[in-house]
């Protein structure tokens, strides 16, 4: 276990990965911190050129007055948490490095058998000190998107959250239809998609006072969440103002809405930083796990430890960009004939996200578009970011 004694350079092999920038030094003497960051408090290590520890402070808890103290001589480590970035870019703004790395990956946190705050710090500060002596040696960096992204991404995630509370209201509204007895999914289906005529559908059938009663909360809470979907749609729109043009861009595949759009943009942010397309499968989840051992290569599910919103958001509108060009559709129909629904869909969002990923790229719109189709979205996408500028006004 590495700690601030410094053991051999050999026990950080496997844990400092290929992929990241070395700190680099422009001269005088730099110091290294590793911060174990918590909710109330930091714990930090600091080393010096030599990689000598000369501070270690348990319980940092005045975390601005920290930063406040950095500057362009300081290089800060810190691990992917919540908060992390928020920290990255404060620090980063005093004129210090910030580097975020990912804690599941740093082997030499994860897979320690005496994990305490002391420890974790020290290790973080020593991996920092020899990753940027060594450029053979790499830390596992986090990718720090801006302030923009983020929000999006936090407005994302409130989306995300809404959607599965409707779909266990509308569950929780067909089951209590079922425990009465009543196996039709259309008036379930009436209920939900008409919360404004439900006592007139009540009406027409036999429940208990108590079933009633829950179906009601259940409209009652849906339509709340219809309103609350609304006003957090539009304020997407106007938080991914700054990605106007790739939108418009976007928009030109059938199938592509303005919320799919900043959804995509959203998860991927700067789309150069994904040297193949591959890469970009890899970060959406739409690439099988791949057992490999002995000569013989399995594969499995989707990996589900990559960002999934584009993926789960995307899956809906698959037919629509199956029918947006004569290949995909035949790549899809095909496909479906050999492997079924499941992986037809997945390896046709391969195929758009790698479209995308060229559009955005180059500059040009998409090879099949329609243009009555695309002019009316464009449309619609300036008319409601008018209304979301006039509303914001108001």
């Amino acid at each position: 276990m590495l700690d601030s004694r410094m053991e051999s350079h050999q026990r950080l092999l496997g844990s400092l990965l290929a992929g990241s920038t070395a700190i680099s030094r422009e001269g005088g003497d730099m110091r290294y911190h590793g911060v174990d960051l918590h909710k109330k408090y930091a714990t930090i290590s600091v080393r010096n050129e030599e990689g000598v520890e000369e501070k270690f402070v348990r319980a940092q808890r005045d975390i601005e007055g920290y930063v406040a103290s950095l500057g362009g001589e300081d290089a800060v480590v810190v691990e992917a948490s919540a908060g992390a970035l928020h920290w990255a870019e404060k620090i980063q703004a005093q004129g210090a490095r910030c580097v975020v790395i990912d804690a599941y990956r740093f082997r030499i946190i994860r897979d320690s058998w005496q994990k305490t705050d002391k420890r974790d710090a020290a290790n973080l500060s020593l991996a920092l000190w020899l990753a940027s002596r060594s450029g053979e040696m790499k830390l596992p960096e986090v990718w720090q998107p801006g302030r923009v992204v983020r929000e999006l991404r936090r407005l994302f995630g409130t989306y995300d959250l809404l959607n599965k509370q409707v779909r266990q209201l509308k569950n929780a509204v067909q089951g209590v239809l079922l425990d009465n007895g009543m196996r039709d999914r259309a008036l379930g289906n009436s209920l939900v998609d008409n919360p404004a005529r439900a006592e007139e559908l009540l009406a027409e059938v036999e429940l208990s006072a108590a079933s009633a009663m829950c179906i009601r909360t259940s409209l009652a809470l849906l339509a709340t969440l219809k309103e609350k979907k609304e006003a957090l749609t539009r304020e997407i729109y106007q938080a991914g103002n700054p990605f106007e043009a790739q939108v418009k861009l976007l928009l030109s595949i059938r199938g592509i809405t303005p919320l799919l759009a900043l959804a995509f943009l959203s998860e991927v942010g700067d789309i150069r930083r994904f040297r193949s397309a591959r890469r970009l499968y890899s970060y959406l989840g739409v690439v099988p796990t791949v057992r490999s051992s002995g000569g013989v290569t399995r594969s499995g599910a989707i990996n589900r430890r990559s960002r999934h919103l584009s993926r789960t958001l995307f899956t809906q509108a698959v037919n629509h960009f199956a029918d947006s060009s004569p290949l995909l559709e035949h790549f899809y129909r095909n496909l479906i004939d050999r492997k079924g629904h499941g992986r037809a869909r997945i390896a046709l969002l391969r195929k758009v996200f790698s479209m995308m990923r060229r559009m955005l790229l180059s500059g040009e719109v998409y090879r099949w578009t329609e243009s009555t189709l695309y002019q009316k979205k464009l449309t619609d996408y300036a008319k409601k970011m008018k209304k979301g500028e006039t509303q914001e006004v108001a």
